[in-house]
């Protein structure tokens, strides 16, 4: 049975005897419904991750026992940095969340021509957008969040975006993802909203460096299109090539044409 992975924002050592807060201590007691003697993993988000062992279990707040510290972080070899357009509520959340657990080292909320959100509601969803980041990496295993950044102008963003390799995602753009010629340590990567972008953010894209990559023949929602290029990156650059590198096995299906 997986373990379960809480994010505290709490210092943690090996060794240390500590009690959770209110809403954390409820998570534990009452939705995963630990016991005494449970054992579950603790990370507050400083590298590592630490084993605990549940020895109190009050009203309303849970004691847990550290162990030791295990070195672990899950983070990828390649810094992405991804530009998000702010989107309308659920499709933000999925972005934000598919990002996460994908392994991006940056989140930067964008506002641009076609975002129809407005300024000052997506500003008051940052707070929304973190607790989604940090329960993205309960469940996938990352100790280290990525970074999520203030909302900022896509221009600005666009001027002082700082990469090995800076990338626009557009359905016209001819470049392949896959067969960039490069090495990159970090990428800097721009996803729209909805409405995709106007013809002058292309331009301005373009003249502060990006390239253009399309991601096939199907229009992808904004939802569903930063989970795509990410994992493009990473089965590229990244951690997921790895996964890619196995020998080839015979699955012994045998192929049948109709008509043969």
């Amino acid at each position: 049975m997986r373990q379960s992975r809480v994010f505290v924002q709490q210092e943690l050592g090996a060794g240390l005897r500590i009690e959770l807060d209110r809403d954390t201590s409820h998570y534990l007691k009452n939705v995963l419904r630990l016991s005494l003697d449970a054992t579950v993993v603790l990370f507050n988000g400083q590298g590592g991750e630490y084993q605990g062992t549940v020895v109190a279990l009050g009203k309303s707040q849970v004691t847990i026992q550290l162990g030791r510290l295990e070195p672990i972080d899950r983070c990828s070899p390649v810094l992405i940095q991804l530009g998000l357009c702010v989107t309308k509520r659920e499709a933000m959340d999925t972005a934000v969340q598919m990002a996460t657990e994908l392994g991006v080292s940056q989140i930067q909320p964008l506002y641009s021509n076609y975002t129809h959100v407005a300024r000052q509601a997506a500003a008051k969803r940052a707070g929304h957008w973190q607790h989604i980041i940090y329960s993205a990496c309960e469940q996938c295993g990352l100790n280290r969040p990525p970074v999520l950044r203030p909302v900022e102008e896509l221009s600005d963003w666009m001027a002082q975006a700082d990469a090995d390799l800076k990338l626009i995602a557009d359905p016209s753009g001819q470049a392949n993802l896959l067969k960039l010629n490069a090495t990159p340590a970090s990428i800097a990567v721009l996803i729209g909203p909805e409405g995709g972008f106007s013809a002058q953010e292309l331009v301005d894209a373009h003249q502060q460096g990006f390239i253009a990559v399309g991601l096939g023949p199907r229009i992808l929602r904004a939802a569903h299109a930063p989970a795509t290029v990410i994992g493009l990156l990473q089965a590229r650059f990244g951690d997921l090539q790895h996964s890619l590198e196995g020998n080839e096995v015979d699955l012994g299906l045998d192929i049948v044409h109709i008509g043969d």
